[in-house]
Protein backbone atom coordinates (compact mmCIF):
# COMPACT_ATOMS: atom_id res chain seq x y z
CA UNK A 1 0.00 0.00 0.00
CA UNK A 2 2.83 2.37 0.77
CA UNK A 3 4.19 2.01 -2.78
CA UNK A 4 0.81 2.86 -4.32
CA UNK A 5 0.34 5.80 -1.94
CA UNK A 6 3.83 7.19 -2.64
CA UNK A 7 3.39 6.73 -6.40
CA UNK A 8 0.02 8.52 -6.31
CA UNK A 9 1.28 11.47 -4.27
CA UNK A 10 4.45 11.96 -6.34
CA UNK A 11 2.48 11.63 -9.59
CA UNK A 12 -0.27 14.07 -8.51
CA UNK A 13 2.29 16.61 -7.29
CA UNK A 14 3.96 16.52 -10.72
CA UNK A 15 0.55 17.10 -12.35
CA UNK A 16 0.03 20.12 -10.09
CA UNK A 17 3.55 21.36 -10.85
CA UNK A 18 2.86 21.10 -14.59
CA UNK A 19 -0.40 23.04 -14.14
CA UNK A 20 1.44 25.79 -12.27
CA UNK A 21 4.18 25.90 -14.92
CA UNK A 22 1.60 26.20 -17.74
CA UNK A 23 -0.26 28.95 -15.91
CA UNK A 24 2.91 30.98 -15.20
CA UNK A 25 4.03 30.55 -18.83
CA UNK A 26 0.59 31.71 -20.01
CA UNK A 27 0.74 34.83 -17.79
CA UNK A 28 4.25 35.62 -19.07
CA UNK A 29 3.07 35.24 -22.67
CA UNK A 30 0.11 37.57 -22.09
CA UNK A 31 2.28 40.30 -20.61
CA UNK A 32 5.23 39.92 -22.97
CA UNK A 33 5.50 43.09 -25.10
CA UNK A 34 7.54 41.33 -27.79
CA UNK A 35 4.38 39.57 -29.09
CA UNK A 36 1.71 41.46 -31.03
CA UNK A 37 -1.21 39.03 -30.74
CA UNK A 38 -2.80 37.96 -27.48
CA UNK A 39 -3.18 34.26 -26.82
CA UNK A 40 -6.71 32.87 -26.24
CA UNK A 41 -7.89 31.96 -22.76
CA UNK A 42 -6.64 28.55 -21.68
CA UNK A 43 -8.19 25.73 -19.72
CA UNK A 44 -5.28 24.04 -18.04
CA UNK A 45 -6.38 20.51 -18.92
CA UNK A 46 -7.96 20.99 -22.35
CA UNK A 47 -5.52 23.33 -24.08
CA UNK A 48 -1.90 22.18 -23.93
CA UNK A 49 -3.29 18.92 -22.58
CA UNK A 50 -0.78 17.12 -24.82
CA UNK A 51 1.91 18.21 -22.37
CA UNK A 52 0.59 16.12 -19.48
CA UNK A 53 0.63 12.58 -20.93
CA UNK A 54 3.95 13.04 -22.74
CA UNK A 55 5.86 14.57 -19.81
CA UNK A 56 4.38 12.23 -17.21
CA UNK A 57 4.85 9.14 -19.40
CA UNK A 58 8.49 10.10 -19.90
CA UNK A 59 8.92 10.44 -16.13
CA UNK A 60 7.25 7.07 -15.51
CA UNK A 61 9.61 5.40 -18.00
CA UNK A 62 12.63 7.01 -16.29
CA UNK A 63 11.53 5.40 -13.01
CA UNK A 64 11.25 8.50 -10.84
CA UNK A 65 8.00 7.25 -9.26
CA UNK A 66 9.02 3.65 -8.64
CA UNK A 67 12.79 3.75 -8.09
CA UNK A 68 14.74 5.53 -5.37
CA UNK A 69 17.34 7.93 -6.70
CA UNK A 70 19.54 10.48 -4.97
CA UNK A 71 18.35 14.09 -5.41
CA UNK A 72 20.82 14.96 -8.17
CA UNK A 73 20.21 11.74 -10.07
CA UNK A 74 16.46 12.32 -9.79
CA UNK A 75 16.93 15.88 -11.07
CA UNK A 76 18.93 14.57 -14.03
CA UNK A 77 16.02 12.29 -14.98
CA UNK A 78 13.57 15.21 -14.69
CA UNK A 79 15.70 17.43 -16.95
CA UNK A 80 16.28 14.68 -19.52
CA UNK A 81 12.57 13.75 -19.58
CA UNK A 82 11.53 17.42 -19.89
CA UNK A 83 13.88 18.11 -22.81
CA UNK A 84 12.83 14.92 -24.60
CA UNK A 85 9.14 15.76 -24.01
CA UNK A 86 9.58 19.26 -25.46
CA UNK A 87 11.12 17.84 -28.63
CA UNK A 88 8.34 15.21 -28.97
CA UNK A 89 5.52 17.74 -28.41
CA UNK A 90 6.88 20.26 -30.94
CA UNK A 91 7.46 17.47 -33.48
CA UNK A 92 3.93 16.10 -33.00
CA UNK A 93 2.37 19.55 -33.44
CA UNK A 94 4.39 20.08 -36.62
CA UNK A 95 3.37 16.68 -38.03
CA UNK A 96 -0.32 17.30 -37.22
CA UNK A 97 0.05 20.82 -38.72
CA UNK A 98 -1.42 22.33 -35.57
CA UNK A 99 1.65 24.26 -34.44
CA UNK A 100 -0.01 27.61 -35.23
CA UNK A 101 -2.83 26.89 -32.79
CA UNK A 102 -0.37 26.58 -29.93
CA UNK A 103 2.08 29.06 -28.47
CA UNK A 104 5.57 27.59 -28.74
CA UNK A 105 6.63 30.22 -26.19
CA UNK A 106 4.18 28.77 -23.63
CA UNK A 107 5.25 25.20 -24.37
CA UNK A 108 8.99 25.88 -24.08
CA UNK A 109 8.68 28.14 -21.01
CA UNK A 110 6.39 25.55 -19.36
CA UNK A 111 9.02 22.84 -19.68
CA UNK A 112 11.79 25.23 -18.52
CA UNK A 113 9.76 26.13 -15.44
CA UNK A 114 9.01 22.46 -14.80
CA UNK A 115 12.75 21.70 -14.87
CA UNK A 116 13.22 24.28 -12.10
CA UNK A 117 10.07 23.63 -10.05
CA UNK A 118 9.85 19.81 -10.19
CA UNK A 119 13.12 19.02 -8.32
CA UNK A 120 12.21 21.51 -5.58
CA UNK A 121 8.69 20.08 -5.34
CA UNK A 122 10.00 16.49 -5.25
CA UNK A 123 12.45 17.35 -2.49
CA UNK A 124 9.72 18.90 -0.32
CA UNK A 125 7.23 16.12 -1.10
CA UNK A 126 9.66 13.33 -0.19
CA UNK A 127 10.63 15.15 3.01
CA UNK A 128 6.94 15.27 3.93
CA UNK A 129 6.37 11.60 3.01
CA UNK A 130 9.41 10.63 5.09
CA UNK A 131 8.12 12.63 8.04
CA UNK A 132 4.77 10.84 8.03
CA UNK A 133 6.57 7.49 7.62
CA UNK A 134 5.29 6.58 4.17
CA UNK A 135 8.65 7.12 2.41
CA UNK A 136 10.65 5.18 5.01
CA UNK A 137 11.87 1.83 3.68
CA UNK A 138 13.20 -0.61 6.32
CA UNK A 139 16.59 -2.00 5.33
CA UNK A 140 19.57 -3.90 6.68
CA UNK A 141 23.30 -3.66 5.96
CA UNK A 142 25.38 -6.84 5.72
CA UNK A 143 29.10 -6.18 5.90
CA UNK A 144 30.96 -3.04 6.91
CA UNK A 145 30.90 0.25 5.09
CA UNK A 146 32.02 3.41 6.88
CA UNK A 147 30.27 5.90 4.60
CA UNK A 148 26.87 4.18 4.86
CA UNK A 149 25.42 5.93 7.91
CA UNK A 150 26.50 9.34 6.68
CA UNK A 151 25.36 9.06 3.06
CA UNK A 152 22.51 6.52 3.01
CA UNK A 153 20.63 6.29 6.31
CA UNK A 154 20.87 10.05 6.83
CA UNK A 155 19.53 10.76 3.32
CA UNK A 156 15.77 11.32 3.69
CA UNK A 157 15.42 11.73 -0.06
CA UNK A 158 16.44 8.09 -0.50
CA UNK A 159 14.30 7.07 2.47
CA UNK A 160 16.19 3.96 3.64
CA UNK A 161 16.15 3.40 7.41
CA UNK A 162 17.93 0.75 9.49
CA UNK A 163 15.81 -1.99 11.03
CA UNK A 164 15.92 -5.57 12.31
CA UNK A 165 16.47 -8.46 9.88
CA UNK A 166 12.94 -9.87 9.91
CA UNK A 167 11.39 -6.50 8.94
CA UNK A 168 13.91 -5.44 6.29
CA UNK A 169 12.43 -4.95 2.83
CA UNK A 170 15.79 -3.99 1.33
CA UNK A 171 19.12 -5.67 1.89
CA UNK A 172 22.38 -3.77 1.35
CA UNK A 173 25.25 -6.18 0.75
CA UNK A 174 28.92 -5.23 0.86
CA UNK A 175 31.00 -6.95 -1.83
CA UNK A 176 33.75 -7.43 0.76
CA UNK A 177 31.89 -10.49 2.09
CA UNK A 178 33.23 -12.67 -0.74
CA UNK A 179 31.53 -14.24 -3.78
CA UNK A 180 30.34 -17.50 -2.18
CA UNK A 181 28.84 -15.77 0.85
CA UNK A 182 27.26 -13.13 -1.43
CA UNK A 183 25.52 -15.72 -3.61
CA UNK A 184 24.16 -17.50 -0.53
CA UNK A 185 22.84 -14.24 0.97
CA UNK A 186 21.25 -13.06 -2.28
CA UNK A 187 19.61 -16.44 -2.92
CA UNK A 188 17.97 -16.44 0.52
CA UNK A 189 16.99 -12.77 0.33
CA UNK A 190 15.28 -13.02 -3.04
CA UNK A 191 13.20 -15.98 -1.90
CA UNK A 192 11.65 -13.56 0.60
CA UNK A 193 11.19 -10.98 -2.22
CA UNK A 194 13.63 -8.56 -0.67
CA UNK A 195 15.32 -5.88 -2.76
CA UNK A 196 19.08 -6.50 -2.80
CA UNK A 197 21.50 -3.63 -3.39
CA UNK A 198 25.21 -4.22 -3.90
CA UNK A 199 27.81 -1.91 -2.41
CA UNK A 200 30.74 -2.12 -4.88
CA UNK A 201 34.11 -3.18 -3.54
CA UNK A 202 35.77 -0.74 -5.98
CA UNK A 203 35.18 2.83 -4.78
CA UNK A 204 36.97 4.94 -7.40
CA UNK A 205 34.59 4.32 -10.30
CA UNK A 206 31.07 5.59 -10.90
CA UNK A 207 29.05 2.62 -12.14
CA UNK A 208 25.92 4.72 -12.80
CA UNK A 209 27.36 5.49 -16.26
CA UNK A 210 28.65 1.95 -16.81
CA UNK A 211 27.50 -0.18 -19.73
CA UNK A 212 26.58 -3.79 -19.02
CA UNK A 213 27.25 -6.54 -21.58
CA UNK A 214 25.13 -9.63 -21.06
CA UNK A 215 26.87 -12.85 -22.10
CA UNK A 216 23.87 -15.17 -22.54
CA UNK A 217 25.79 -18.42 -23.09
CA UNK A 218 28.05 -17.82 -20.08
CA UNK A 219 25.13 -16.53 -17.95
CA UNK A 220 27.20 -13.63 -16.66
CA UNK A 221 27.68 -9.90 -17.12
CA UNK A 222 30.59 -7.68 -18.10
CA UNK A 223 30.64 -4.15 -16.66
CA UNK A 224 32.20 -1.57 -19.00
CA UNK A 225 33.66 1.63 -17.48
CA UNK A 226 35.33 4.33 -19.56
CA UNK A 227 37.43 7.41 -18.90
CA UNK A 228 35.20 9.98 -20.59
CA UNK A 229 37.74 12.82 -20.39
CA UNK A 230 40.16 10.85 -22.54
CA UNK A 231 37.67 11.12 -25.42
CA UNK A 232 38.42 14.03 -27.78
CA UNK A 233 34.72 14.68 -28.39
CA UNK A 234 34.06 15.02 -24.65
CA UNK A 235 37.08 17.29 -24.25
CA UNK A 236 35.72 19.47 -27.05
CA UNK A 237 32.30 19.60 -25.37
CA UNK A 238 33.93 20.58 -22.06
CA UNK A 239 35.94 23.29 -23.85
CA UNK A 240 32.78 24.70 -25.48
CA UNK A 241 30.91 24.68 -22.15
CA UNK A 242 33.86 26.41 -20.43
CA UNK A 243 34.04 29.24 -22.94
CA UNK A 244 30.26 29.65 -23.19
CA UNK A 245 29.77 29.93 -19.43
CA UNK A 246 32.90 32.07 -19.05
CA UNK A 247 31.64 34.59 -21.62
CA UNK A 248 28.15 34.62 -20.06
CA UNK A 249 29.55 35.15 -16.55
CA UNK A 250 32.27 37.63 -17.59
CA UNK A 251 30.17 40.86 -17.37
CA UNK A 252 28.93 39.95 -13.87
CA UNK A 253 32.39 38.88 -12.76
CA UNK A 254 33.94 42.13 -14.04
CA UNK A 255 31.51 44.11 -11.86
CA UNK A 256 32.36 41.92 -8.84
CA UNK A 257 36.09 42.18 -9.59
CA UNK A 258 35.79 45.98 -9.71
CA UNK A 259 34.02 46.16 -6.34
CA UNK A 260 36.45 43.73 -4.67
CA UNK A 261 39.44 45.61 -6.11
CA UNK A 262 38.25 48.82 -4.45
CA UNK A 263 37.73 46.98 -1.14
CA UNK A 264 41.28 45.53 -1.23
CA UNK A 265 42.74 48.94 -2.08
CA UNK A 266 40.96 50.56 0.85
CA UNK A 267 41.85 47.75 3.26
CA UNK A 268 45.53 47.12 2.51
CA UNK A 269 46.55 49.19 -0.50
CA UNK A 270 48.17 47.81 -3.65
CA UNK A 271 48.79 45.46 -5.37
CA UNK A 272 45.27 44.11 -5.86
CA UNK A 273 46.07 40.93 -7.77
CA UNK A 274 48.39 38.06 -7.02
CA UNK A 275 49.72 35.43 -9.41
CA UNK A 276 51.32 32.12 -8.53
CA UNK A 277 52.88 29.42 -10.68
CA UNK A 278 50.69 26.30 -10.98
CA UNK A 279 50.75 23.05 -12.97
CA UNK A 280 48.40 22.85 -15.93
CA UNK A 281 47.41 20.17 -18.39
CA UNK A 282 50.24 17.86 -19.48
CA UNK A 283 52.44 19.36 -16.72
CA UNK A 284 52.71 22.75 -18.47
CA UNK A 285 53.19 25.60 -15.98
CA UNK A 286 51.15 28.80 -15.94
CA UNK A 287 50.49 31.75 -13.64
CA UNK A 288 47.19 31.39 -11.77
CA UNK A 289 45.49 34.72 -10.98
CA UNK A 290 43.91 35.52 -7.62
CA UNK A 291 43.02 38.54 -5.53
CA UNK A 292 45.76 39.38 -3.07
CA UNK A 293 44.62 38.18 0.36
CA UNK A 294 47.94 38.39 2.23
CA UNK A 295 49.79 41.30 3.83
CA UNK A 296 52.87 42.74 2.13
CA UNK A 297 55.30 41.49 4.82
CA UNK A 298 53.73 38.00 4.73
CA UNK A 299 56.95 35.94 4.82
CA UNK A 300 58.31 37.70 7.89
CA UNK A 301 54.98 37.43 9.70
CA UNK A 302 54.75 33.70 8.98
CA UNK A 303 58.31 33.05 10.15
CA UNK A 304 57.69 34.59 13.59
CA UNK A 305 54.23 32.98 13.85
CA UNK A 306 55.53 29.44 13.19
CA UNK A 307 58.28 29.90 15.76
CA UNK A 308 55.60 30.67 18.35
CA UNK A 309 53.11 28.04 17.07
CA UNK A 310 54.99 24.89 15.94
CA UNK A 311 51.69 22.91 15.86
CA UNK A 312 50.77 24.84 12.70
CA UNK A 313 53.60 23.08 10.82
CA UNK A 314 52.04 19.69 11.55
CA UNK A 315 48.63 20.98 10.41
CA UNK A 316 50.14 22.25 7.16
CA UNK A 317 51.79 18.89 6.44
CA UNK A 318 48.34 17.25 6.49
CA UNK A 319 46.08 19.88 4.91
CA UNK A 320 48.55 22.13 3.03
CA UNK A 321 46.83 25.06 4.74
CA UNK A 322 47.46 26.95 7.98
CA UNK A 323 44.68 26.85 10.57
CA UNK A 324 45.20 30.49 11.59
CA UNK A 325 47.26 32.21 8.93
CA UNK A 326 48.68 35.53 10.30
CA UNK A 327 49.45 36.74 6.78
CA UNK A 328 45.81 37.07 5.71
CA UNK A 329 44.27 40.57 5.57
CA UNK A 330 40.81 41.45 6.92
CA UNK A 331 39.23 41.54 3.48
CA UNK A 332 41.33 38.49 2.59
CA UNK A 333 39.61 36.38 5.27
CA UNK A 334 36.24 37.20 3.73
CA UNK A 335 37.45 36.52 0.18
CA UNK A 336 38.96 33.16 1.14
CA UNK A 337 35.95 32.04 3.15
CA UNK A 338 33.59 32.82 0.25
CA UNK A 339 36.11 31.67 -2.44
CA UNK A 340 35.76 35.09 -4.11
CA UNK A 341 39.56 35.40 -4.16
CA UNK A 342 39.49 32.99 -7.12
CA UNK A 343 37.28 35.15 -9.38
CA UNK A 344 40.21 36.49 -11.47
CA UNK A 345 40.84 32.90 -12.62
CA UNK A 346 38.12 33.53 -15.20
CA UNK A 347 41.00 35.10 -17.15
CA UNK A 348 42.90 31.80 -16.96
CA UNK A 349 39.84 30.07 -18.40
CA UNK A 350 39.63 32.53 -21.30
CA UNK A 351 43.36 32.05 -21.91
CA UNK A 352 42.79 28.29 -22.16
CA UNK A 353 44.93 27.46 -19.10
CA UNK A 354 42.11 26.43 -16.78
CA UNK A 355 38.60 25.02 -16.86
CA UNK A 356 35.58 26.22 -14.88
CA UNK A 357 35.41 22.81 -13.22
CA UNK A 358 38.28 20.39 -12.82
CA UNK A 359 41.02 19.14 -10.48
CA UNK A 360 42.66 21.56 -8.06
CA UNK A 361 45.47 23.64 -9.65
CA UNK A 362 48.51 22.21 -7.85
CA UNK A 363 51.78 24.02 -7.23
CA UNK A 364 55.00 22.70 -8.84
CA UNK A 365 56.35 21.89 -5.36
CA UNK A 366 53.43 19.47 -4.80
CA UNK A 367 54.33 17.18 -7.73
CA UNK A 368 56.14 14.68 -5.52
CA UNK A 369 53.28 14.50 -3.00
CA UNK A 370 50.71 13.85 -5.74
CA UNK A 371 52.57 10.63 -6.48
CA UNK A 372 51.57 8.04 -9.07
CA UNK A 373 48.27 9.77 -9.89
CA UNK A 374 49.96 12.84 -11.33
CA UNK A 375 49.66 11.75 -14.99
CA UNK A 376 45.93 11.12 -14.66
CA UNK A 377 45.24 14.43 -12.86
CA UNK A 378 47.35 16.43 -15.30
CA UNK A 379 45.61 14.83 -18.30
CA UNK A 380 42.96 17.59 -17.99
CA UNK A 381 42.98 21.30 -17.20
CA UNK A 382 42.70 22.33 -13.54
CA UNK A 383 39.46 24.04 -12.53
CA UNK A 384 38.36 27.17 -10.70
CA UNK A 385 36.07 24.90 -8.71
CA UNK A 386 35.77 21.14 -8.32
CA UNK A 387 34.86 18.28 -6.00
CA UNK A 388 37.29 19.47 -3.32
CA UNK A 389 35.70 22.92 -3.12
CA UNK A 390 32.17 21.55 -2.65
CA UNK A 391 33.06 18.64 -0.35
CA UNK A 392 34.57 20.21 2.73
CA UNK A 393 37.54 22.18 1.39
CA UNK A 394 39.86 23.00 4.33
CA UNK A 395 38.56 20.07 6.39
CA UNK A 396 39.87 17.61 3.77
CA UNK A 397 43.47 16.45 3.92
CA UNK A 398 45.82 16.57 0.92
CA UNK A 399 45.57 12.86 0.13
CA UNK A 400 41.76 13.02 0.07
CA UNK A 401 41.94 15.96 -2.34
CA UNK A 402 44.03 13.87 -4.70
CA UNK A 403 41.57 10.97 -4.41
CA UNK A 404 38.70 13.34 -5.28
CA UNK A 405 40.53 14.71 -8.32
CA UNK A 406 41.31 11.19 -9.53
CA UNK A 407 37.65 10.19 -9.08
CA UNK A 408 36.51 13.30 -11.00
CA UNK A 409 38.78 12.63 -13.98
CA UNK A 410 37.83 8.94 -14.14
CA UNK A 411 34.09 9.56 -13.84
CA UNK A 412 33.50 12.85 -15.65
CA UNK A 413 30.29 13.75 -17.43
CA UNK A 414 28.53 17.02 -18.30
CA UNK A 415 25.80 16.55 -15.68
CA UNK A 416 28.41 16.11 -12.95
CA UNK A 417 29.99 19.45 -13.95
CA UNK A 418 26.59 21.15 -13.75
CA UNK A 419 25.99 19.69 -10.26
CA UNK A 420 29.41 20.89 -9.05
CA UNK A 421 28.69 24.36 -10.47
CA UNK A 422 25.35 24.53 -8.64
CA UNK A 423 26.91 23.23 -5.42
CA UNK A 424 29.69 25.83 -5.71
CA UNK A 425 27.08 28.61 -5.67
CA UNK A 426 25.42 26.98 -2.64
CA UNK A 427 28.76 26.69 -0.80
CA UNK A 428 29.71 30.32 -1.55
CA UNK A 429 26.33 31.60 -0.33
CA UNK A 430 26.49 29.41 2.80
CA UNK A 431 29.97 30.67 3.70
CA UNK A 432 28.97 34.25 3.10
CA UNK A 433 25.99 33.82 5.42
CA UNK A 434 28.22 32.35 8.10
CA UNK A 435 30.42 35.43 8.38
Amino acid sequence: MKKIFNFSILFLMDVVTLMIAIYIAYILRQHCVCFENDVPEITLFSVYGLTYPIVLSSLIISGVYTKRYDFWQDTYHVIRSSILSTIIILAMLAIMQEAKQYSRFILIVTLMLFIFLAPLQKYLTKQFLFKIGSWKLPSQLLGEDLFFQEHVYSNRYLGYVACKTNKAQTLFVSSSLGSERLEEIIYDALIEKQEVIFIPLVKNFDFSDARIIHLYNARTNLIVVENNLMDKVNLSIKWIVDYTFALILLPFMLIAIGIISIAIKLDDGSPIFFSQKRIGRHASEFYCFKFRTMKMDADELLKHYLEAHPEEKAYYNIYHKYQNDPRVTKIGKFLRKTSLDELPQILNVLKGEMSLIGPRPYMPSEKVKIGQNIDLILAVKPGITGLWQVSGRNEIDFKSRIDMDVWYVRNWNIWRDIVILIKTVQVVLARRGAI
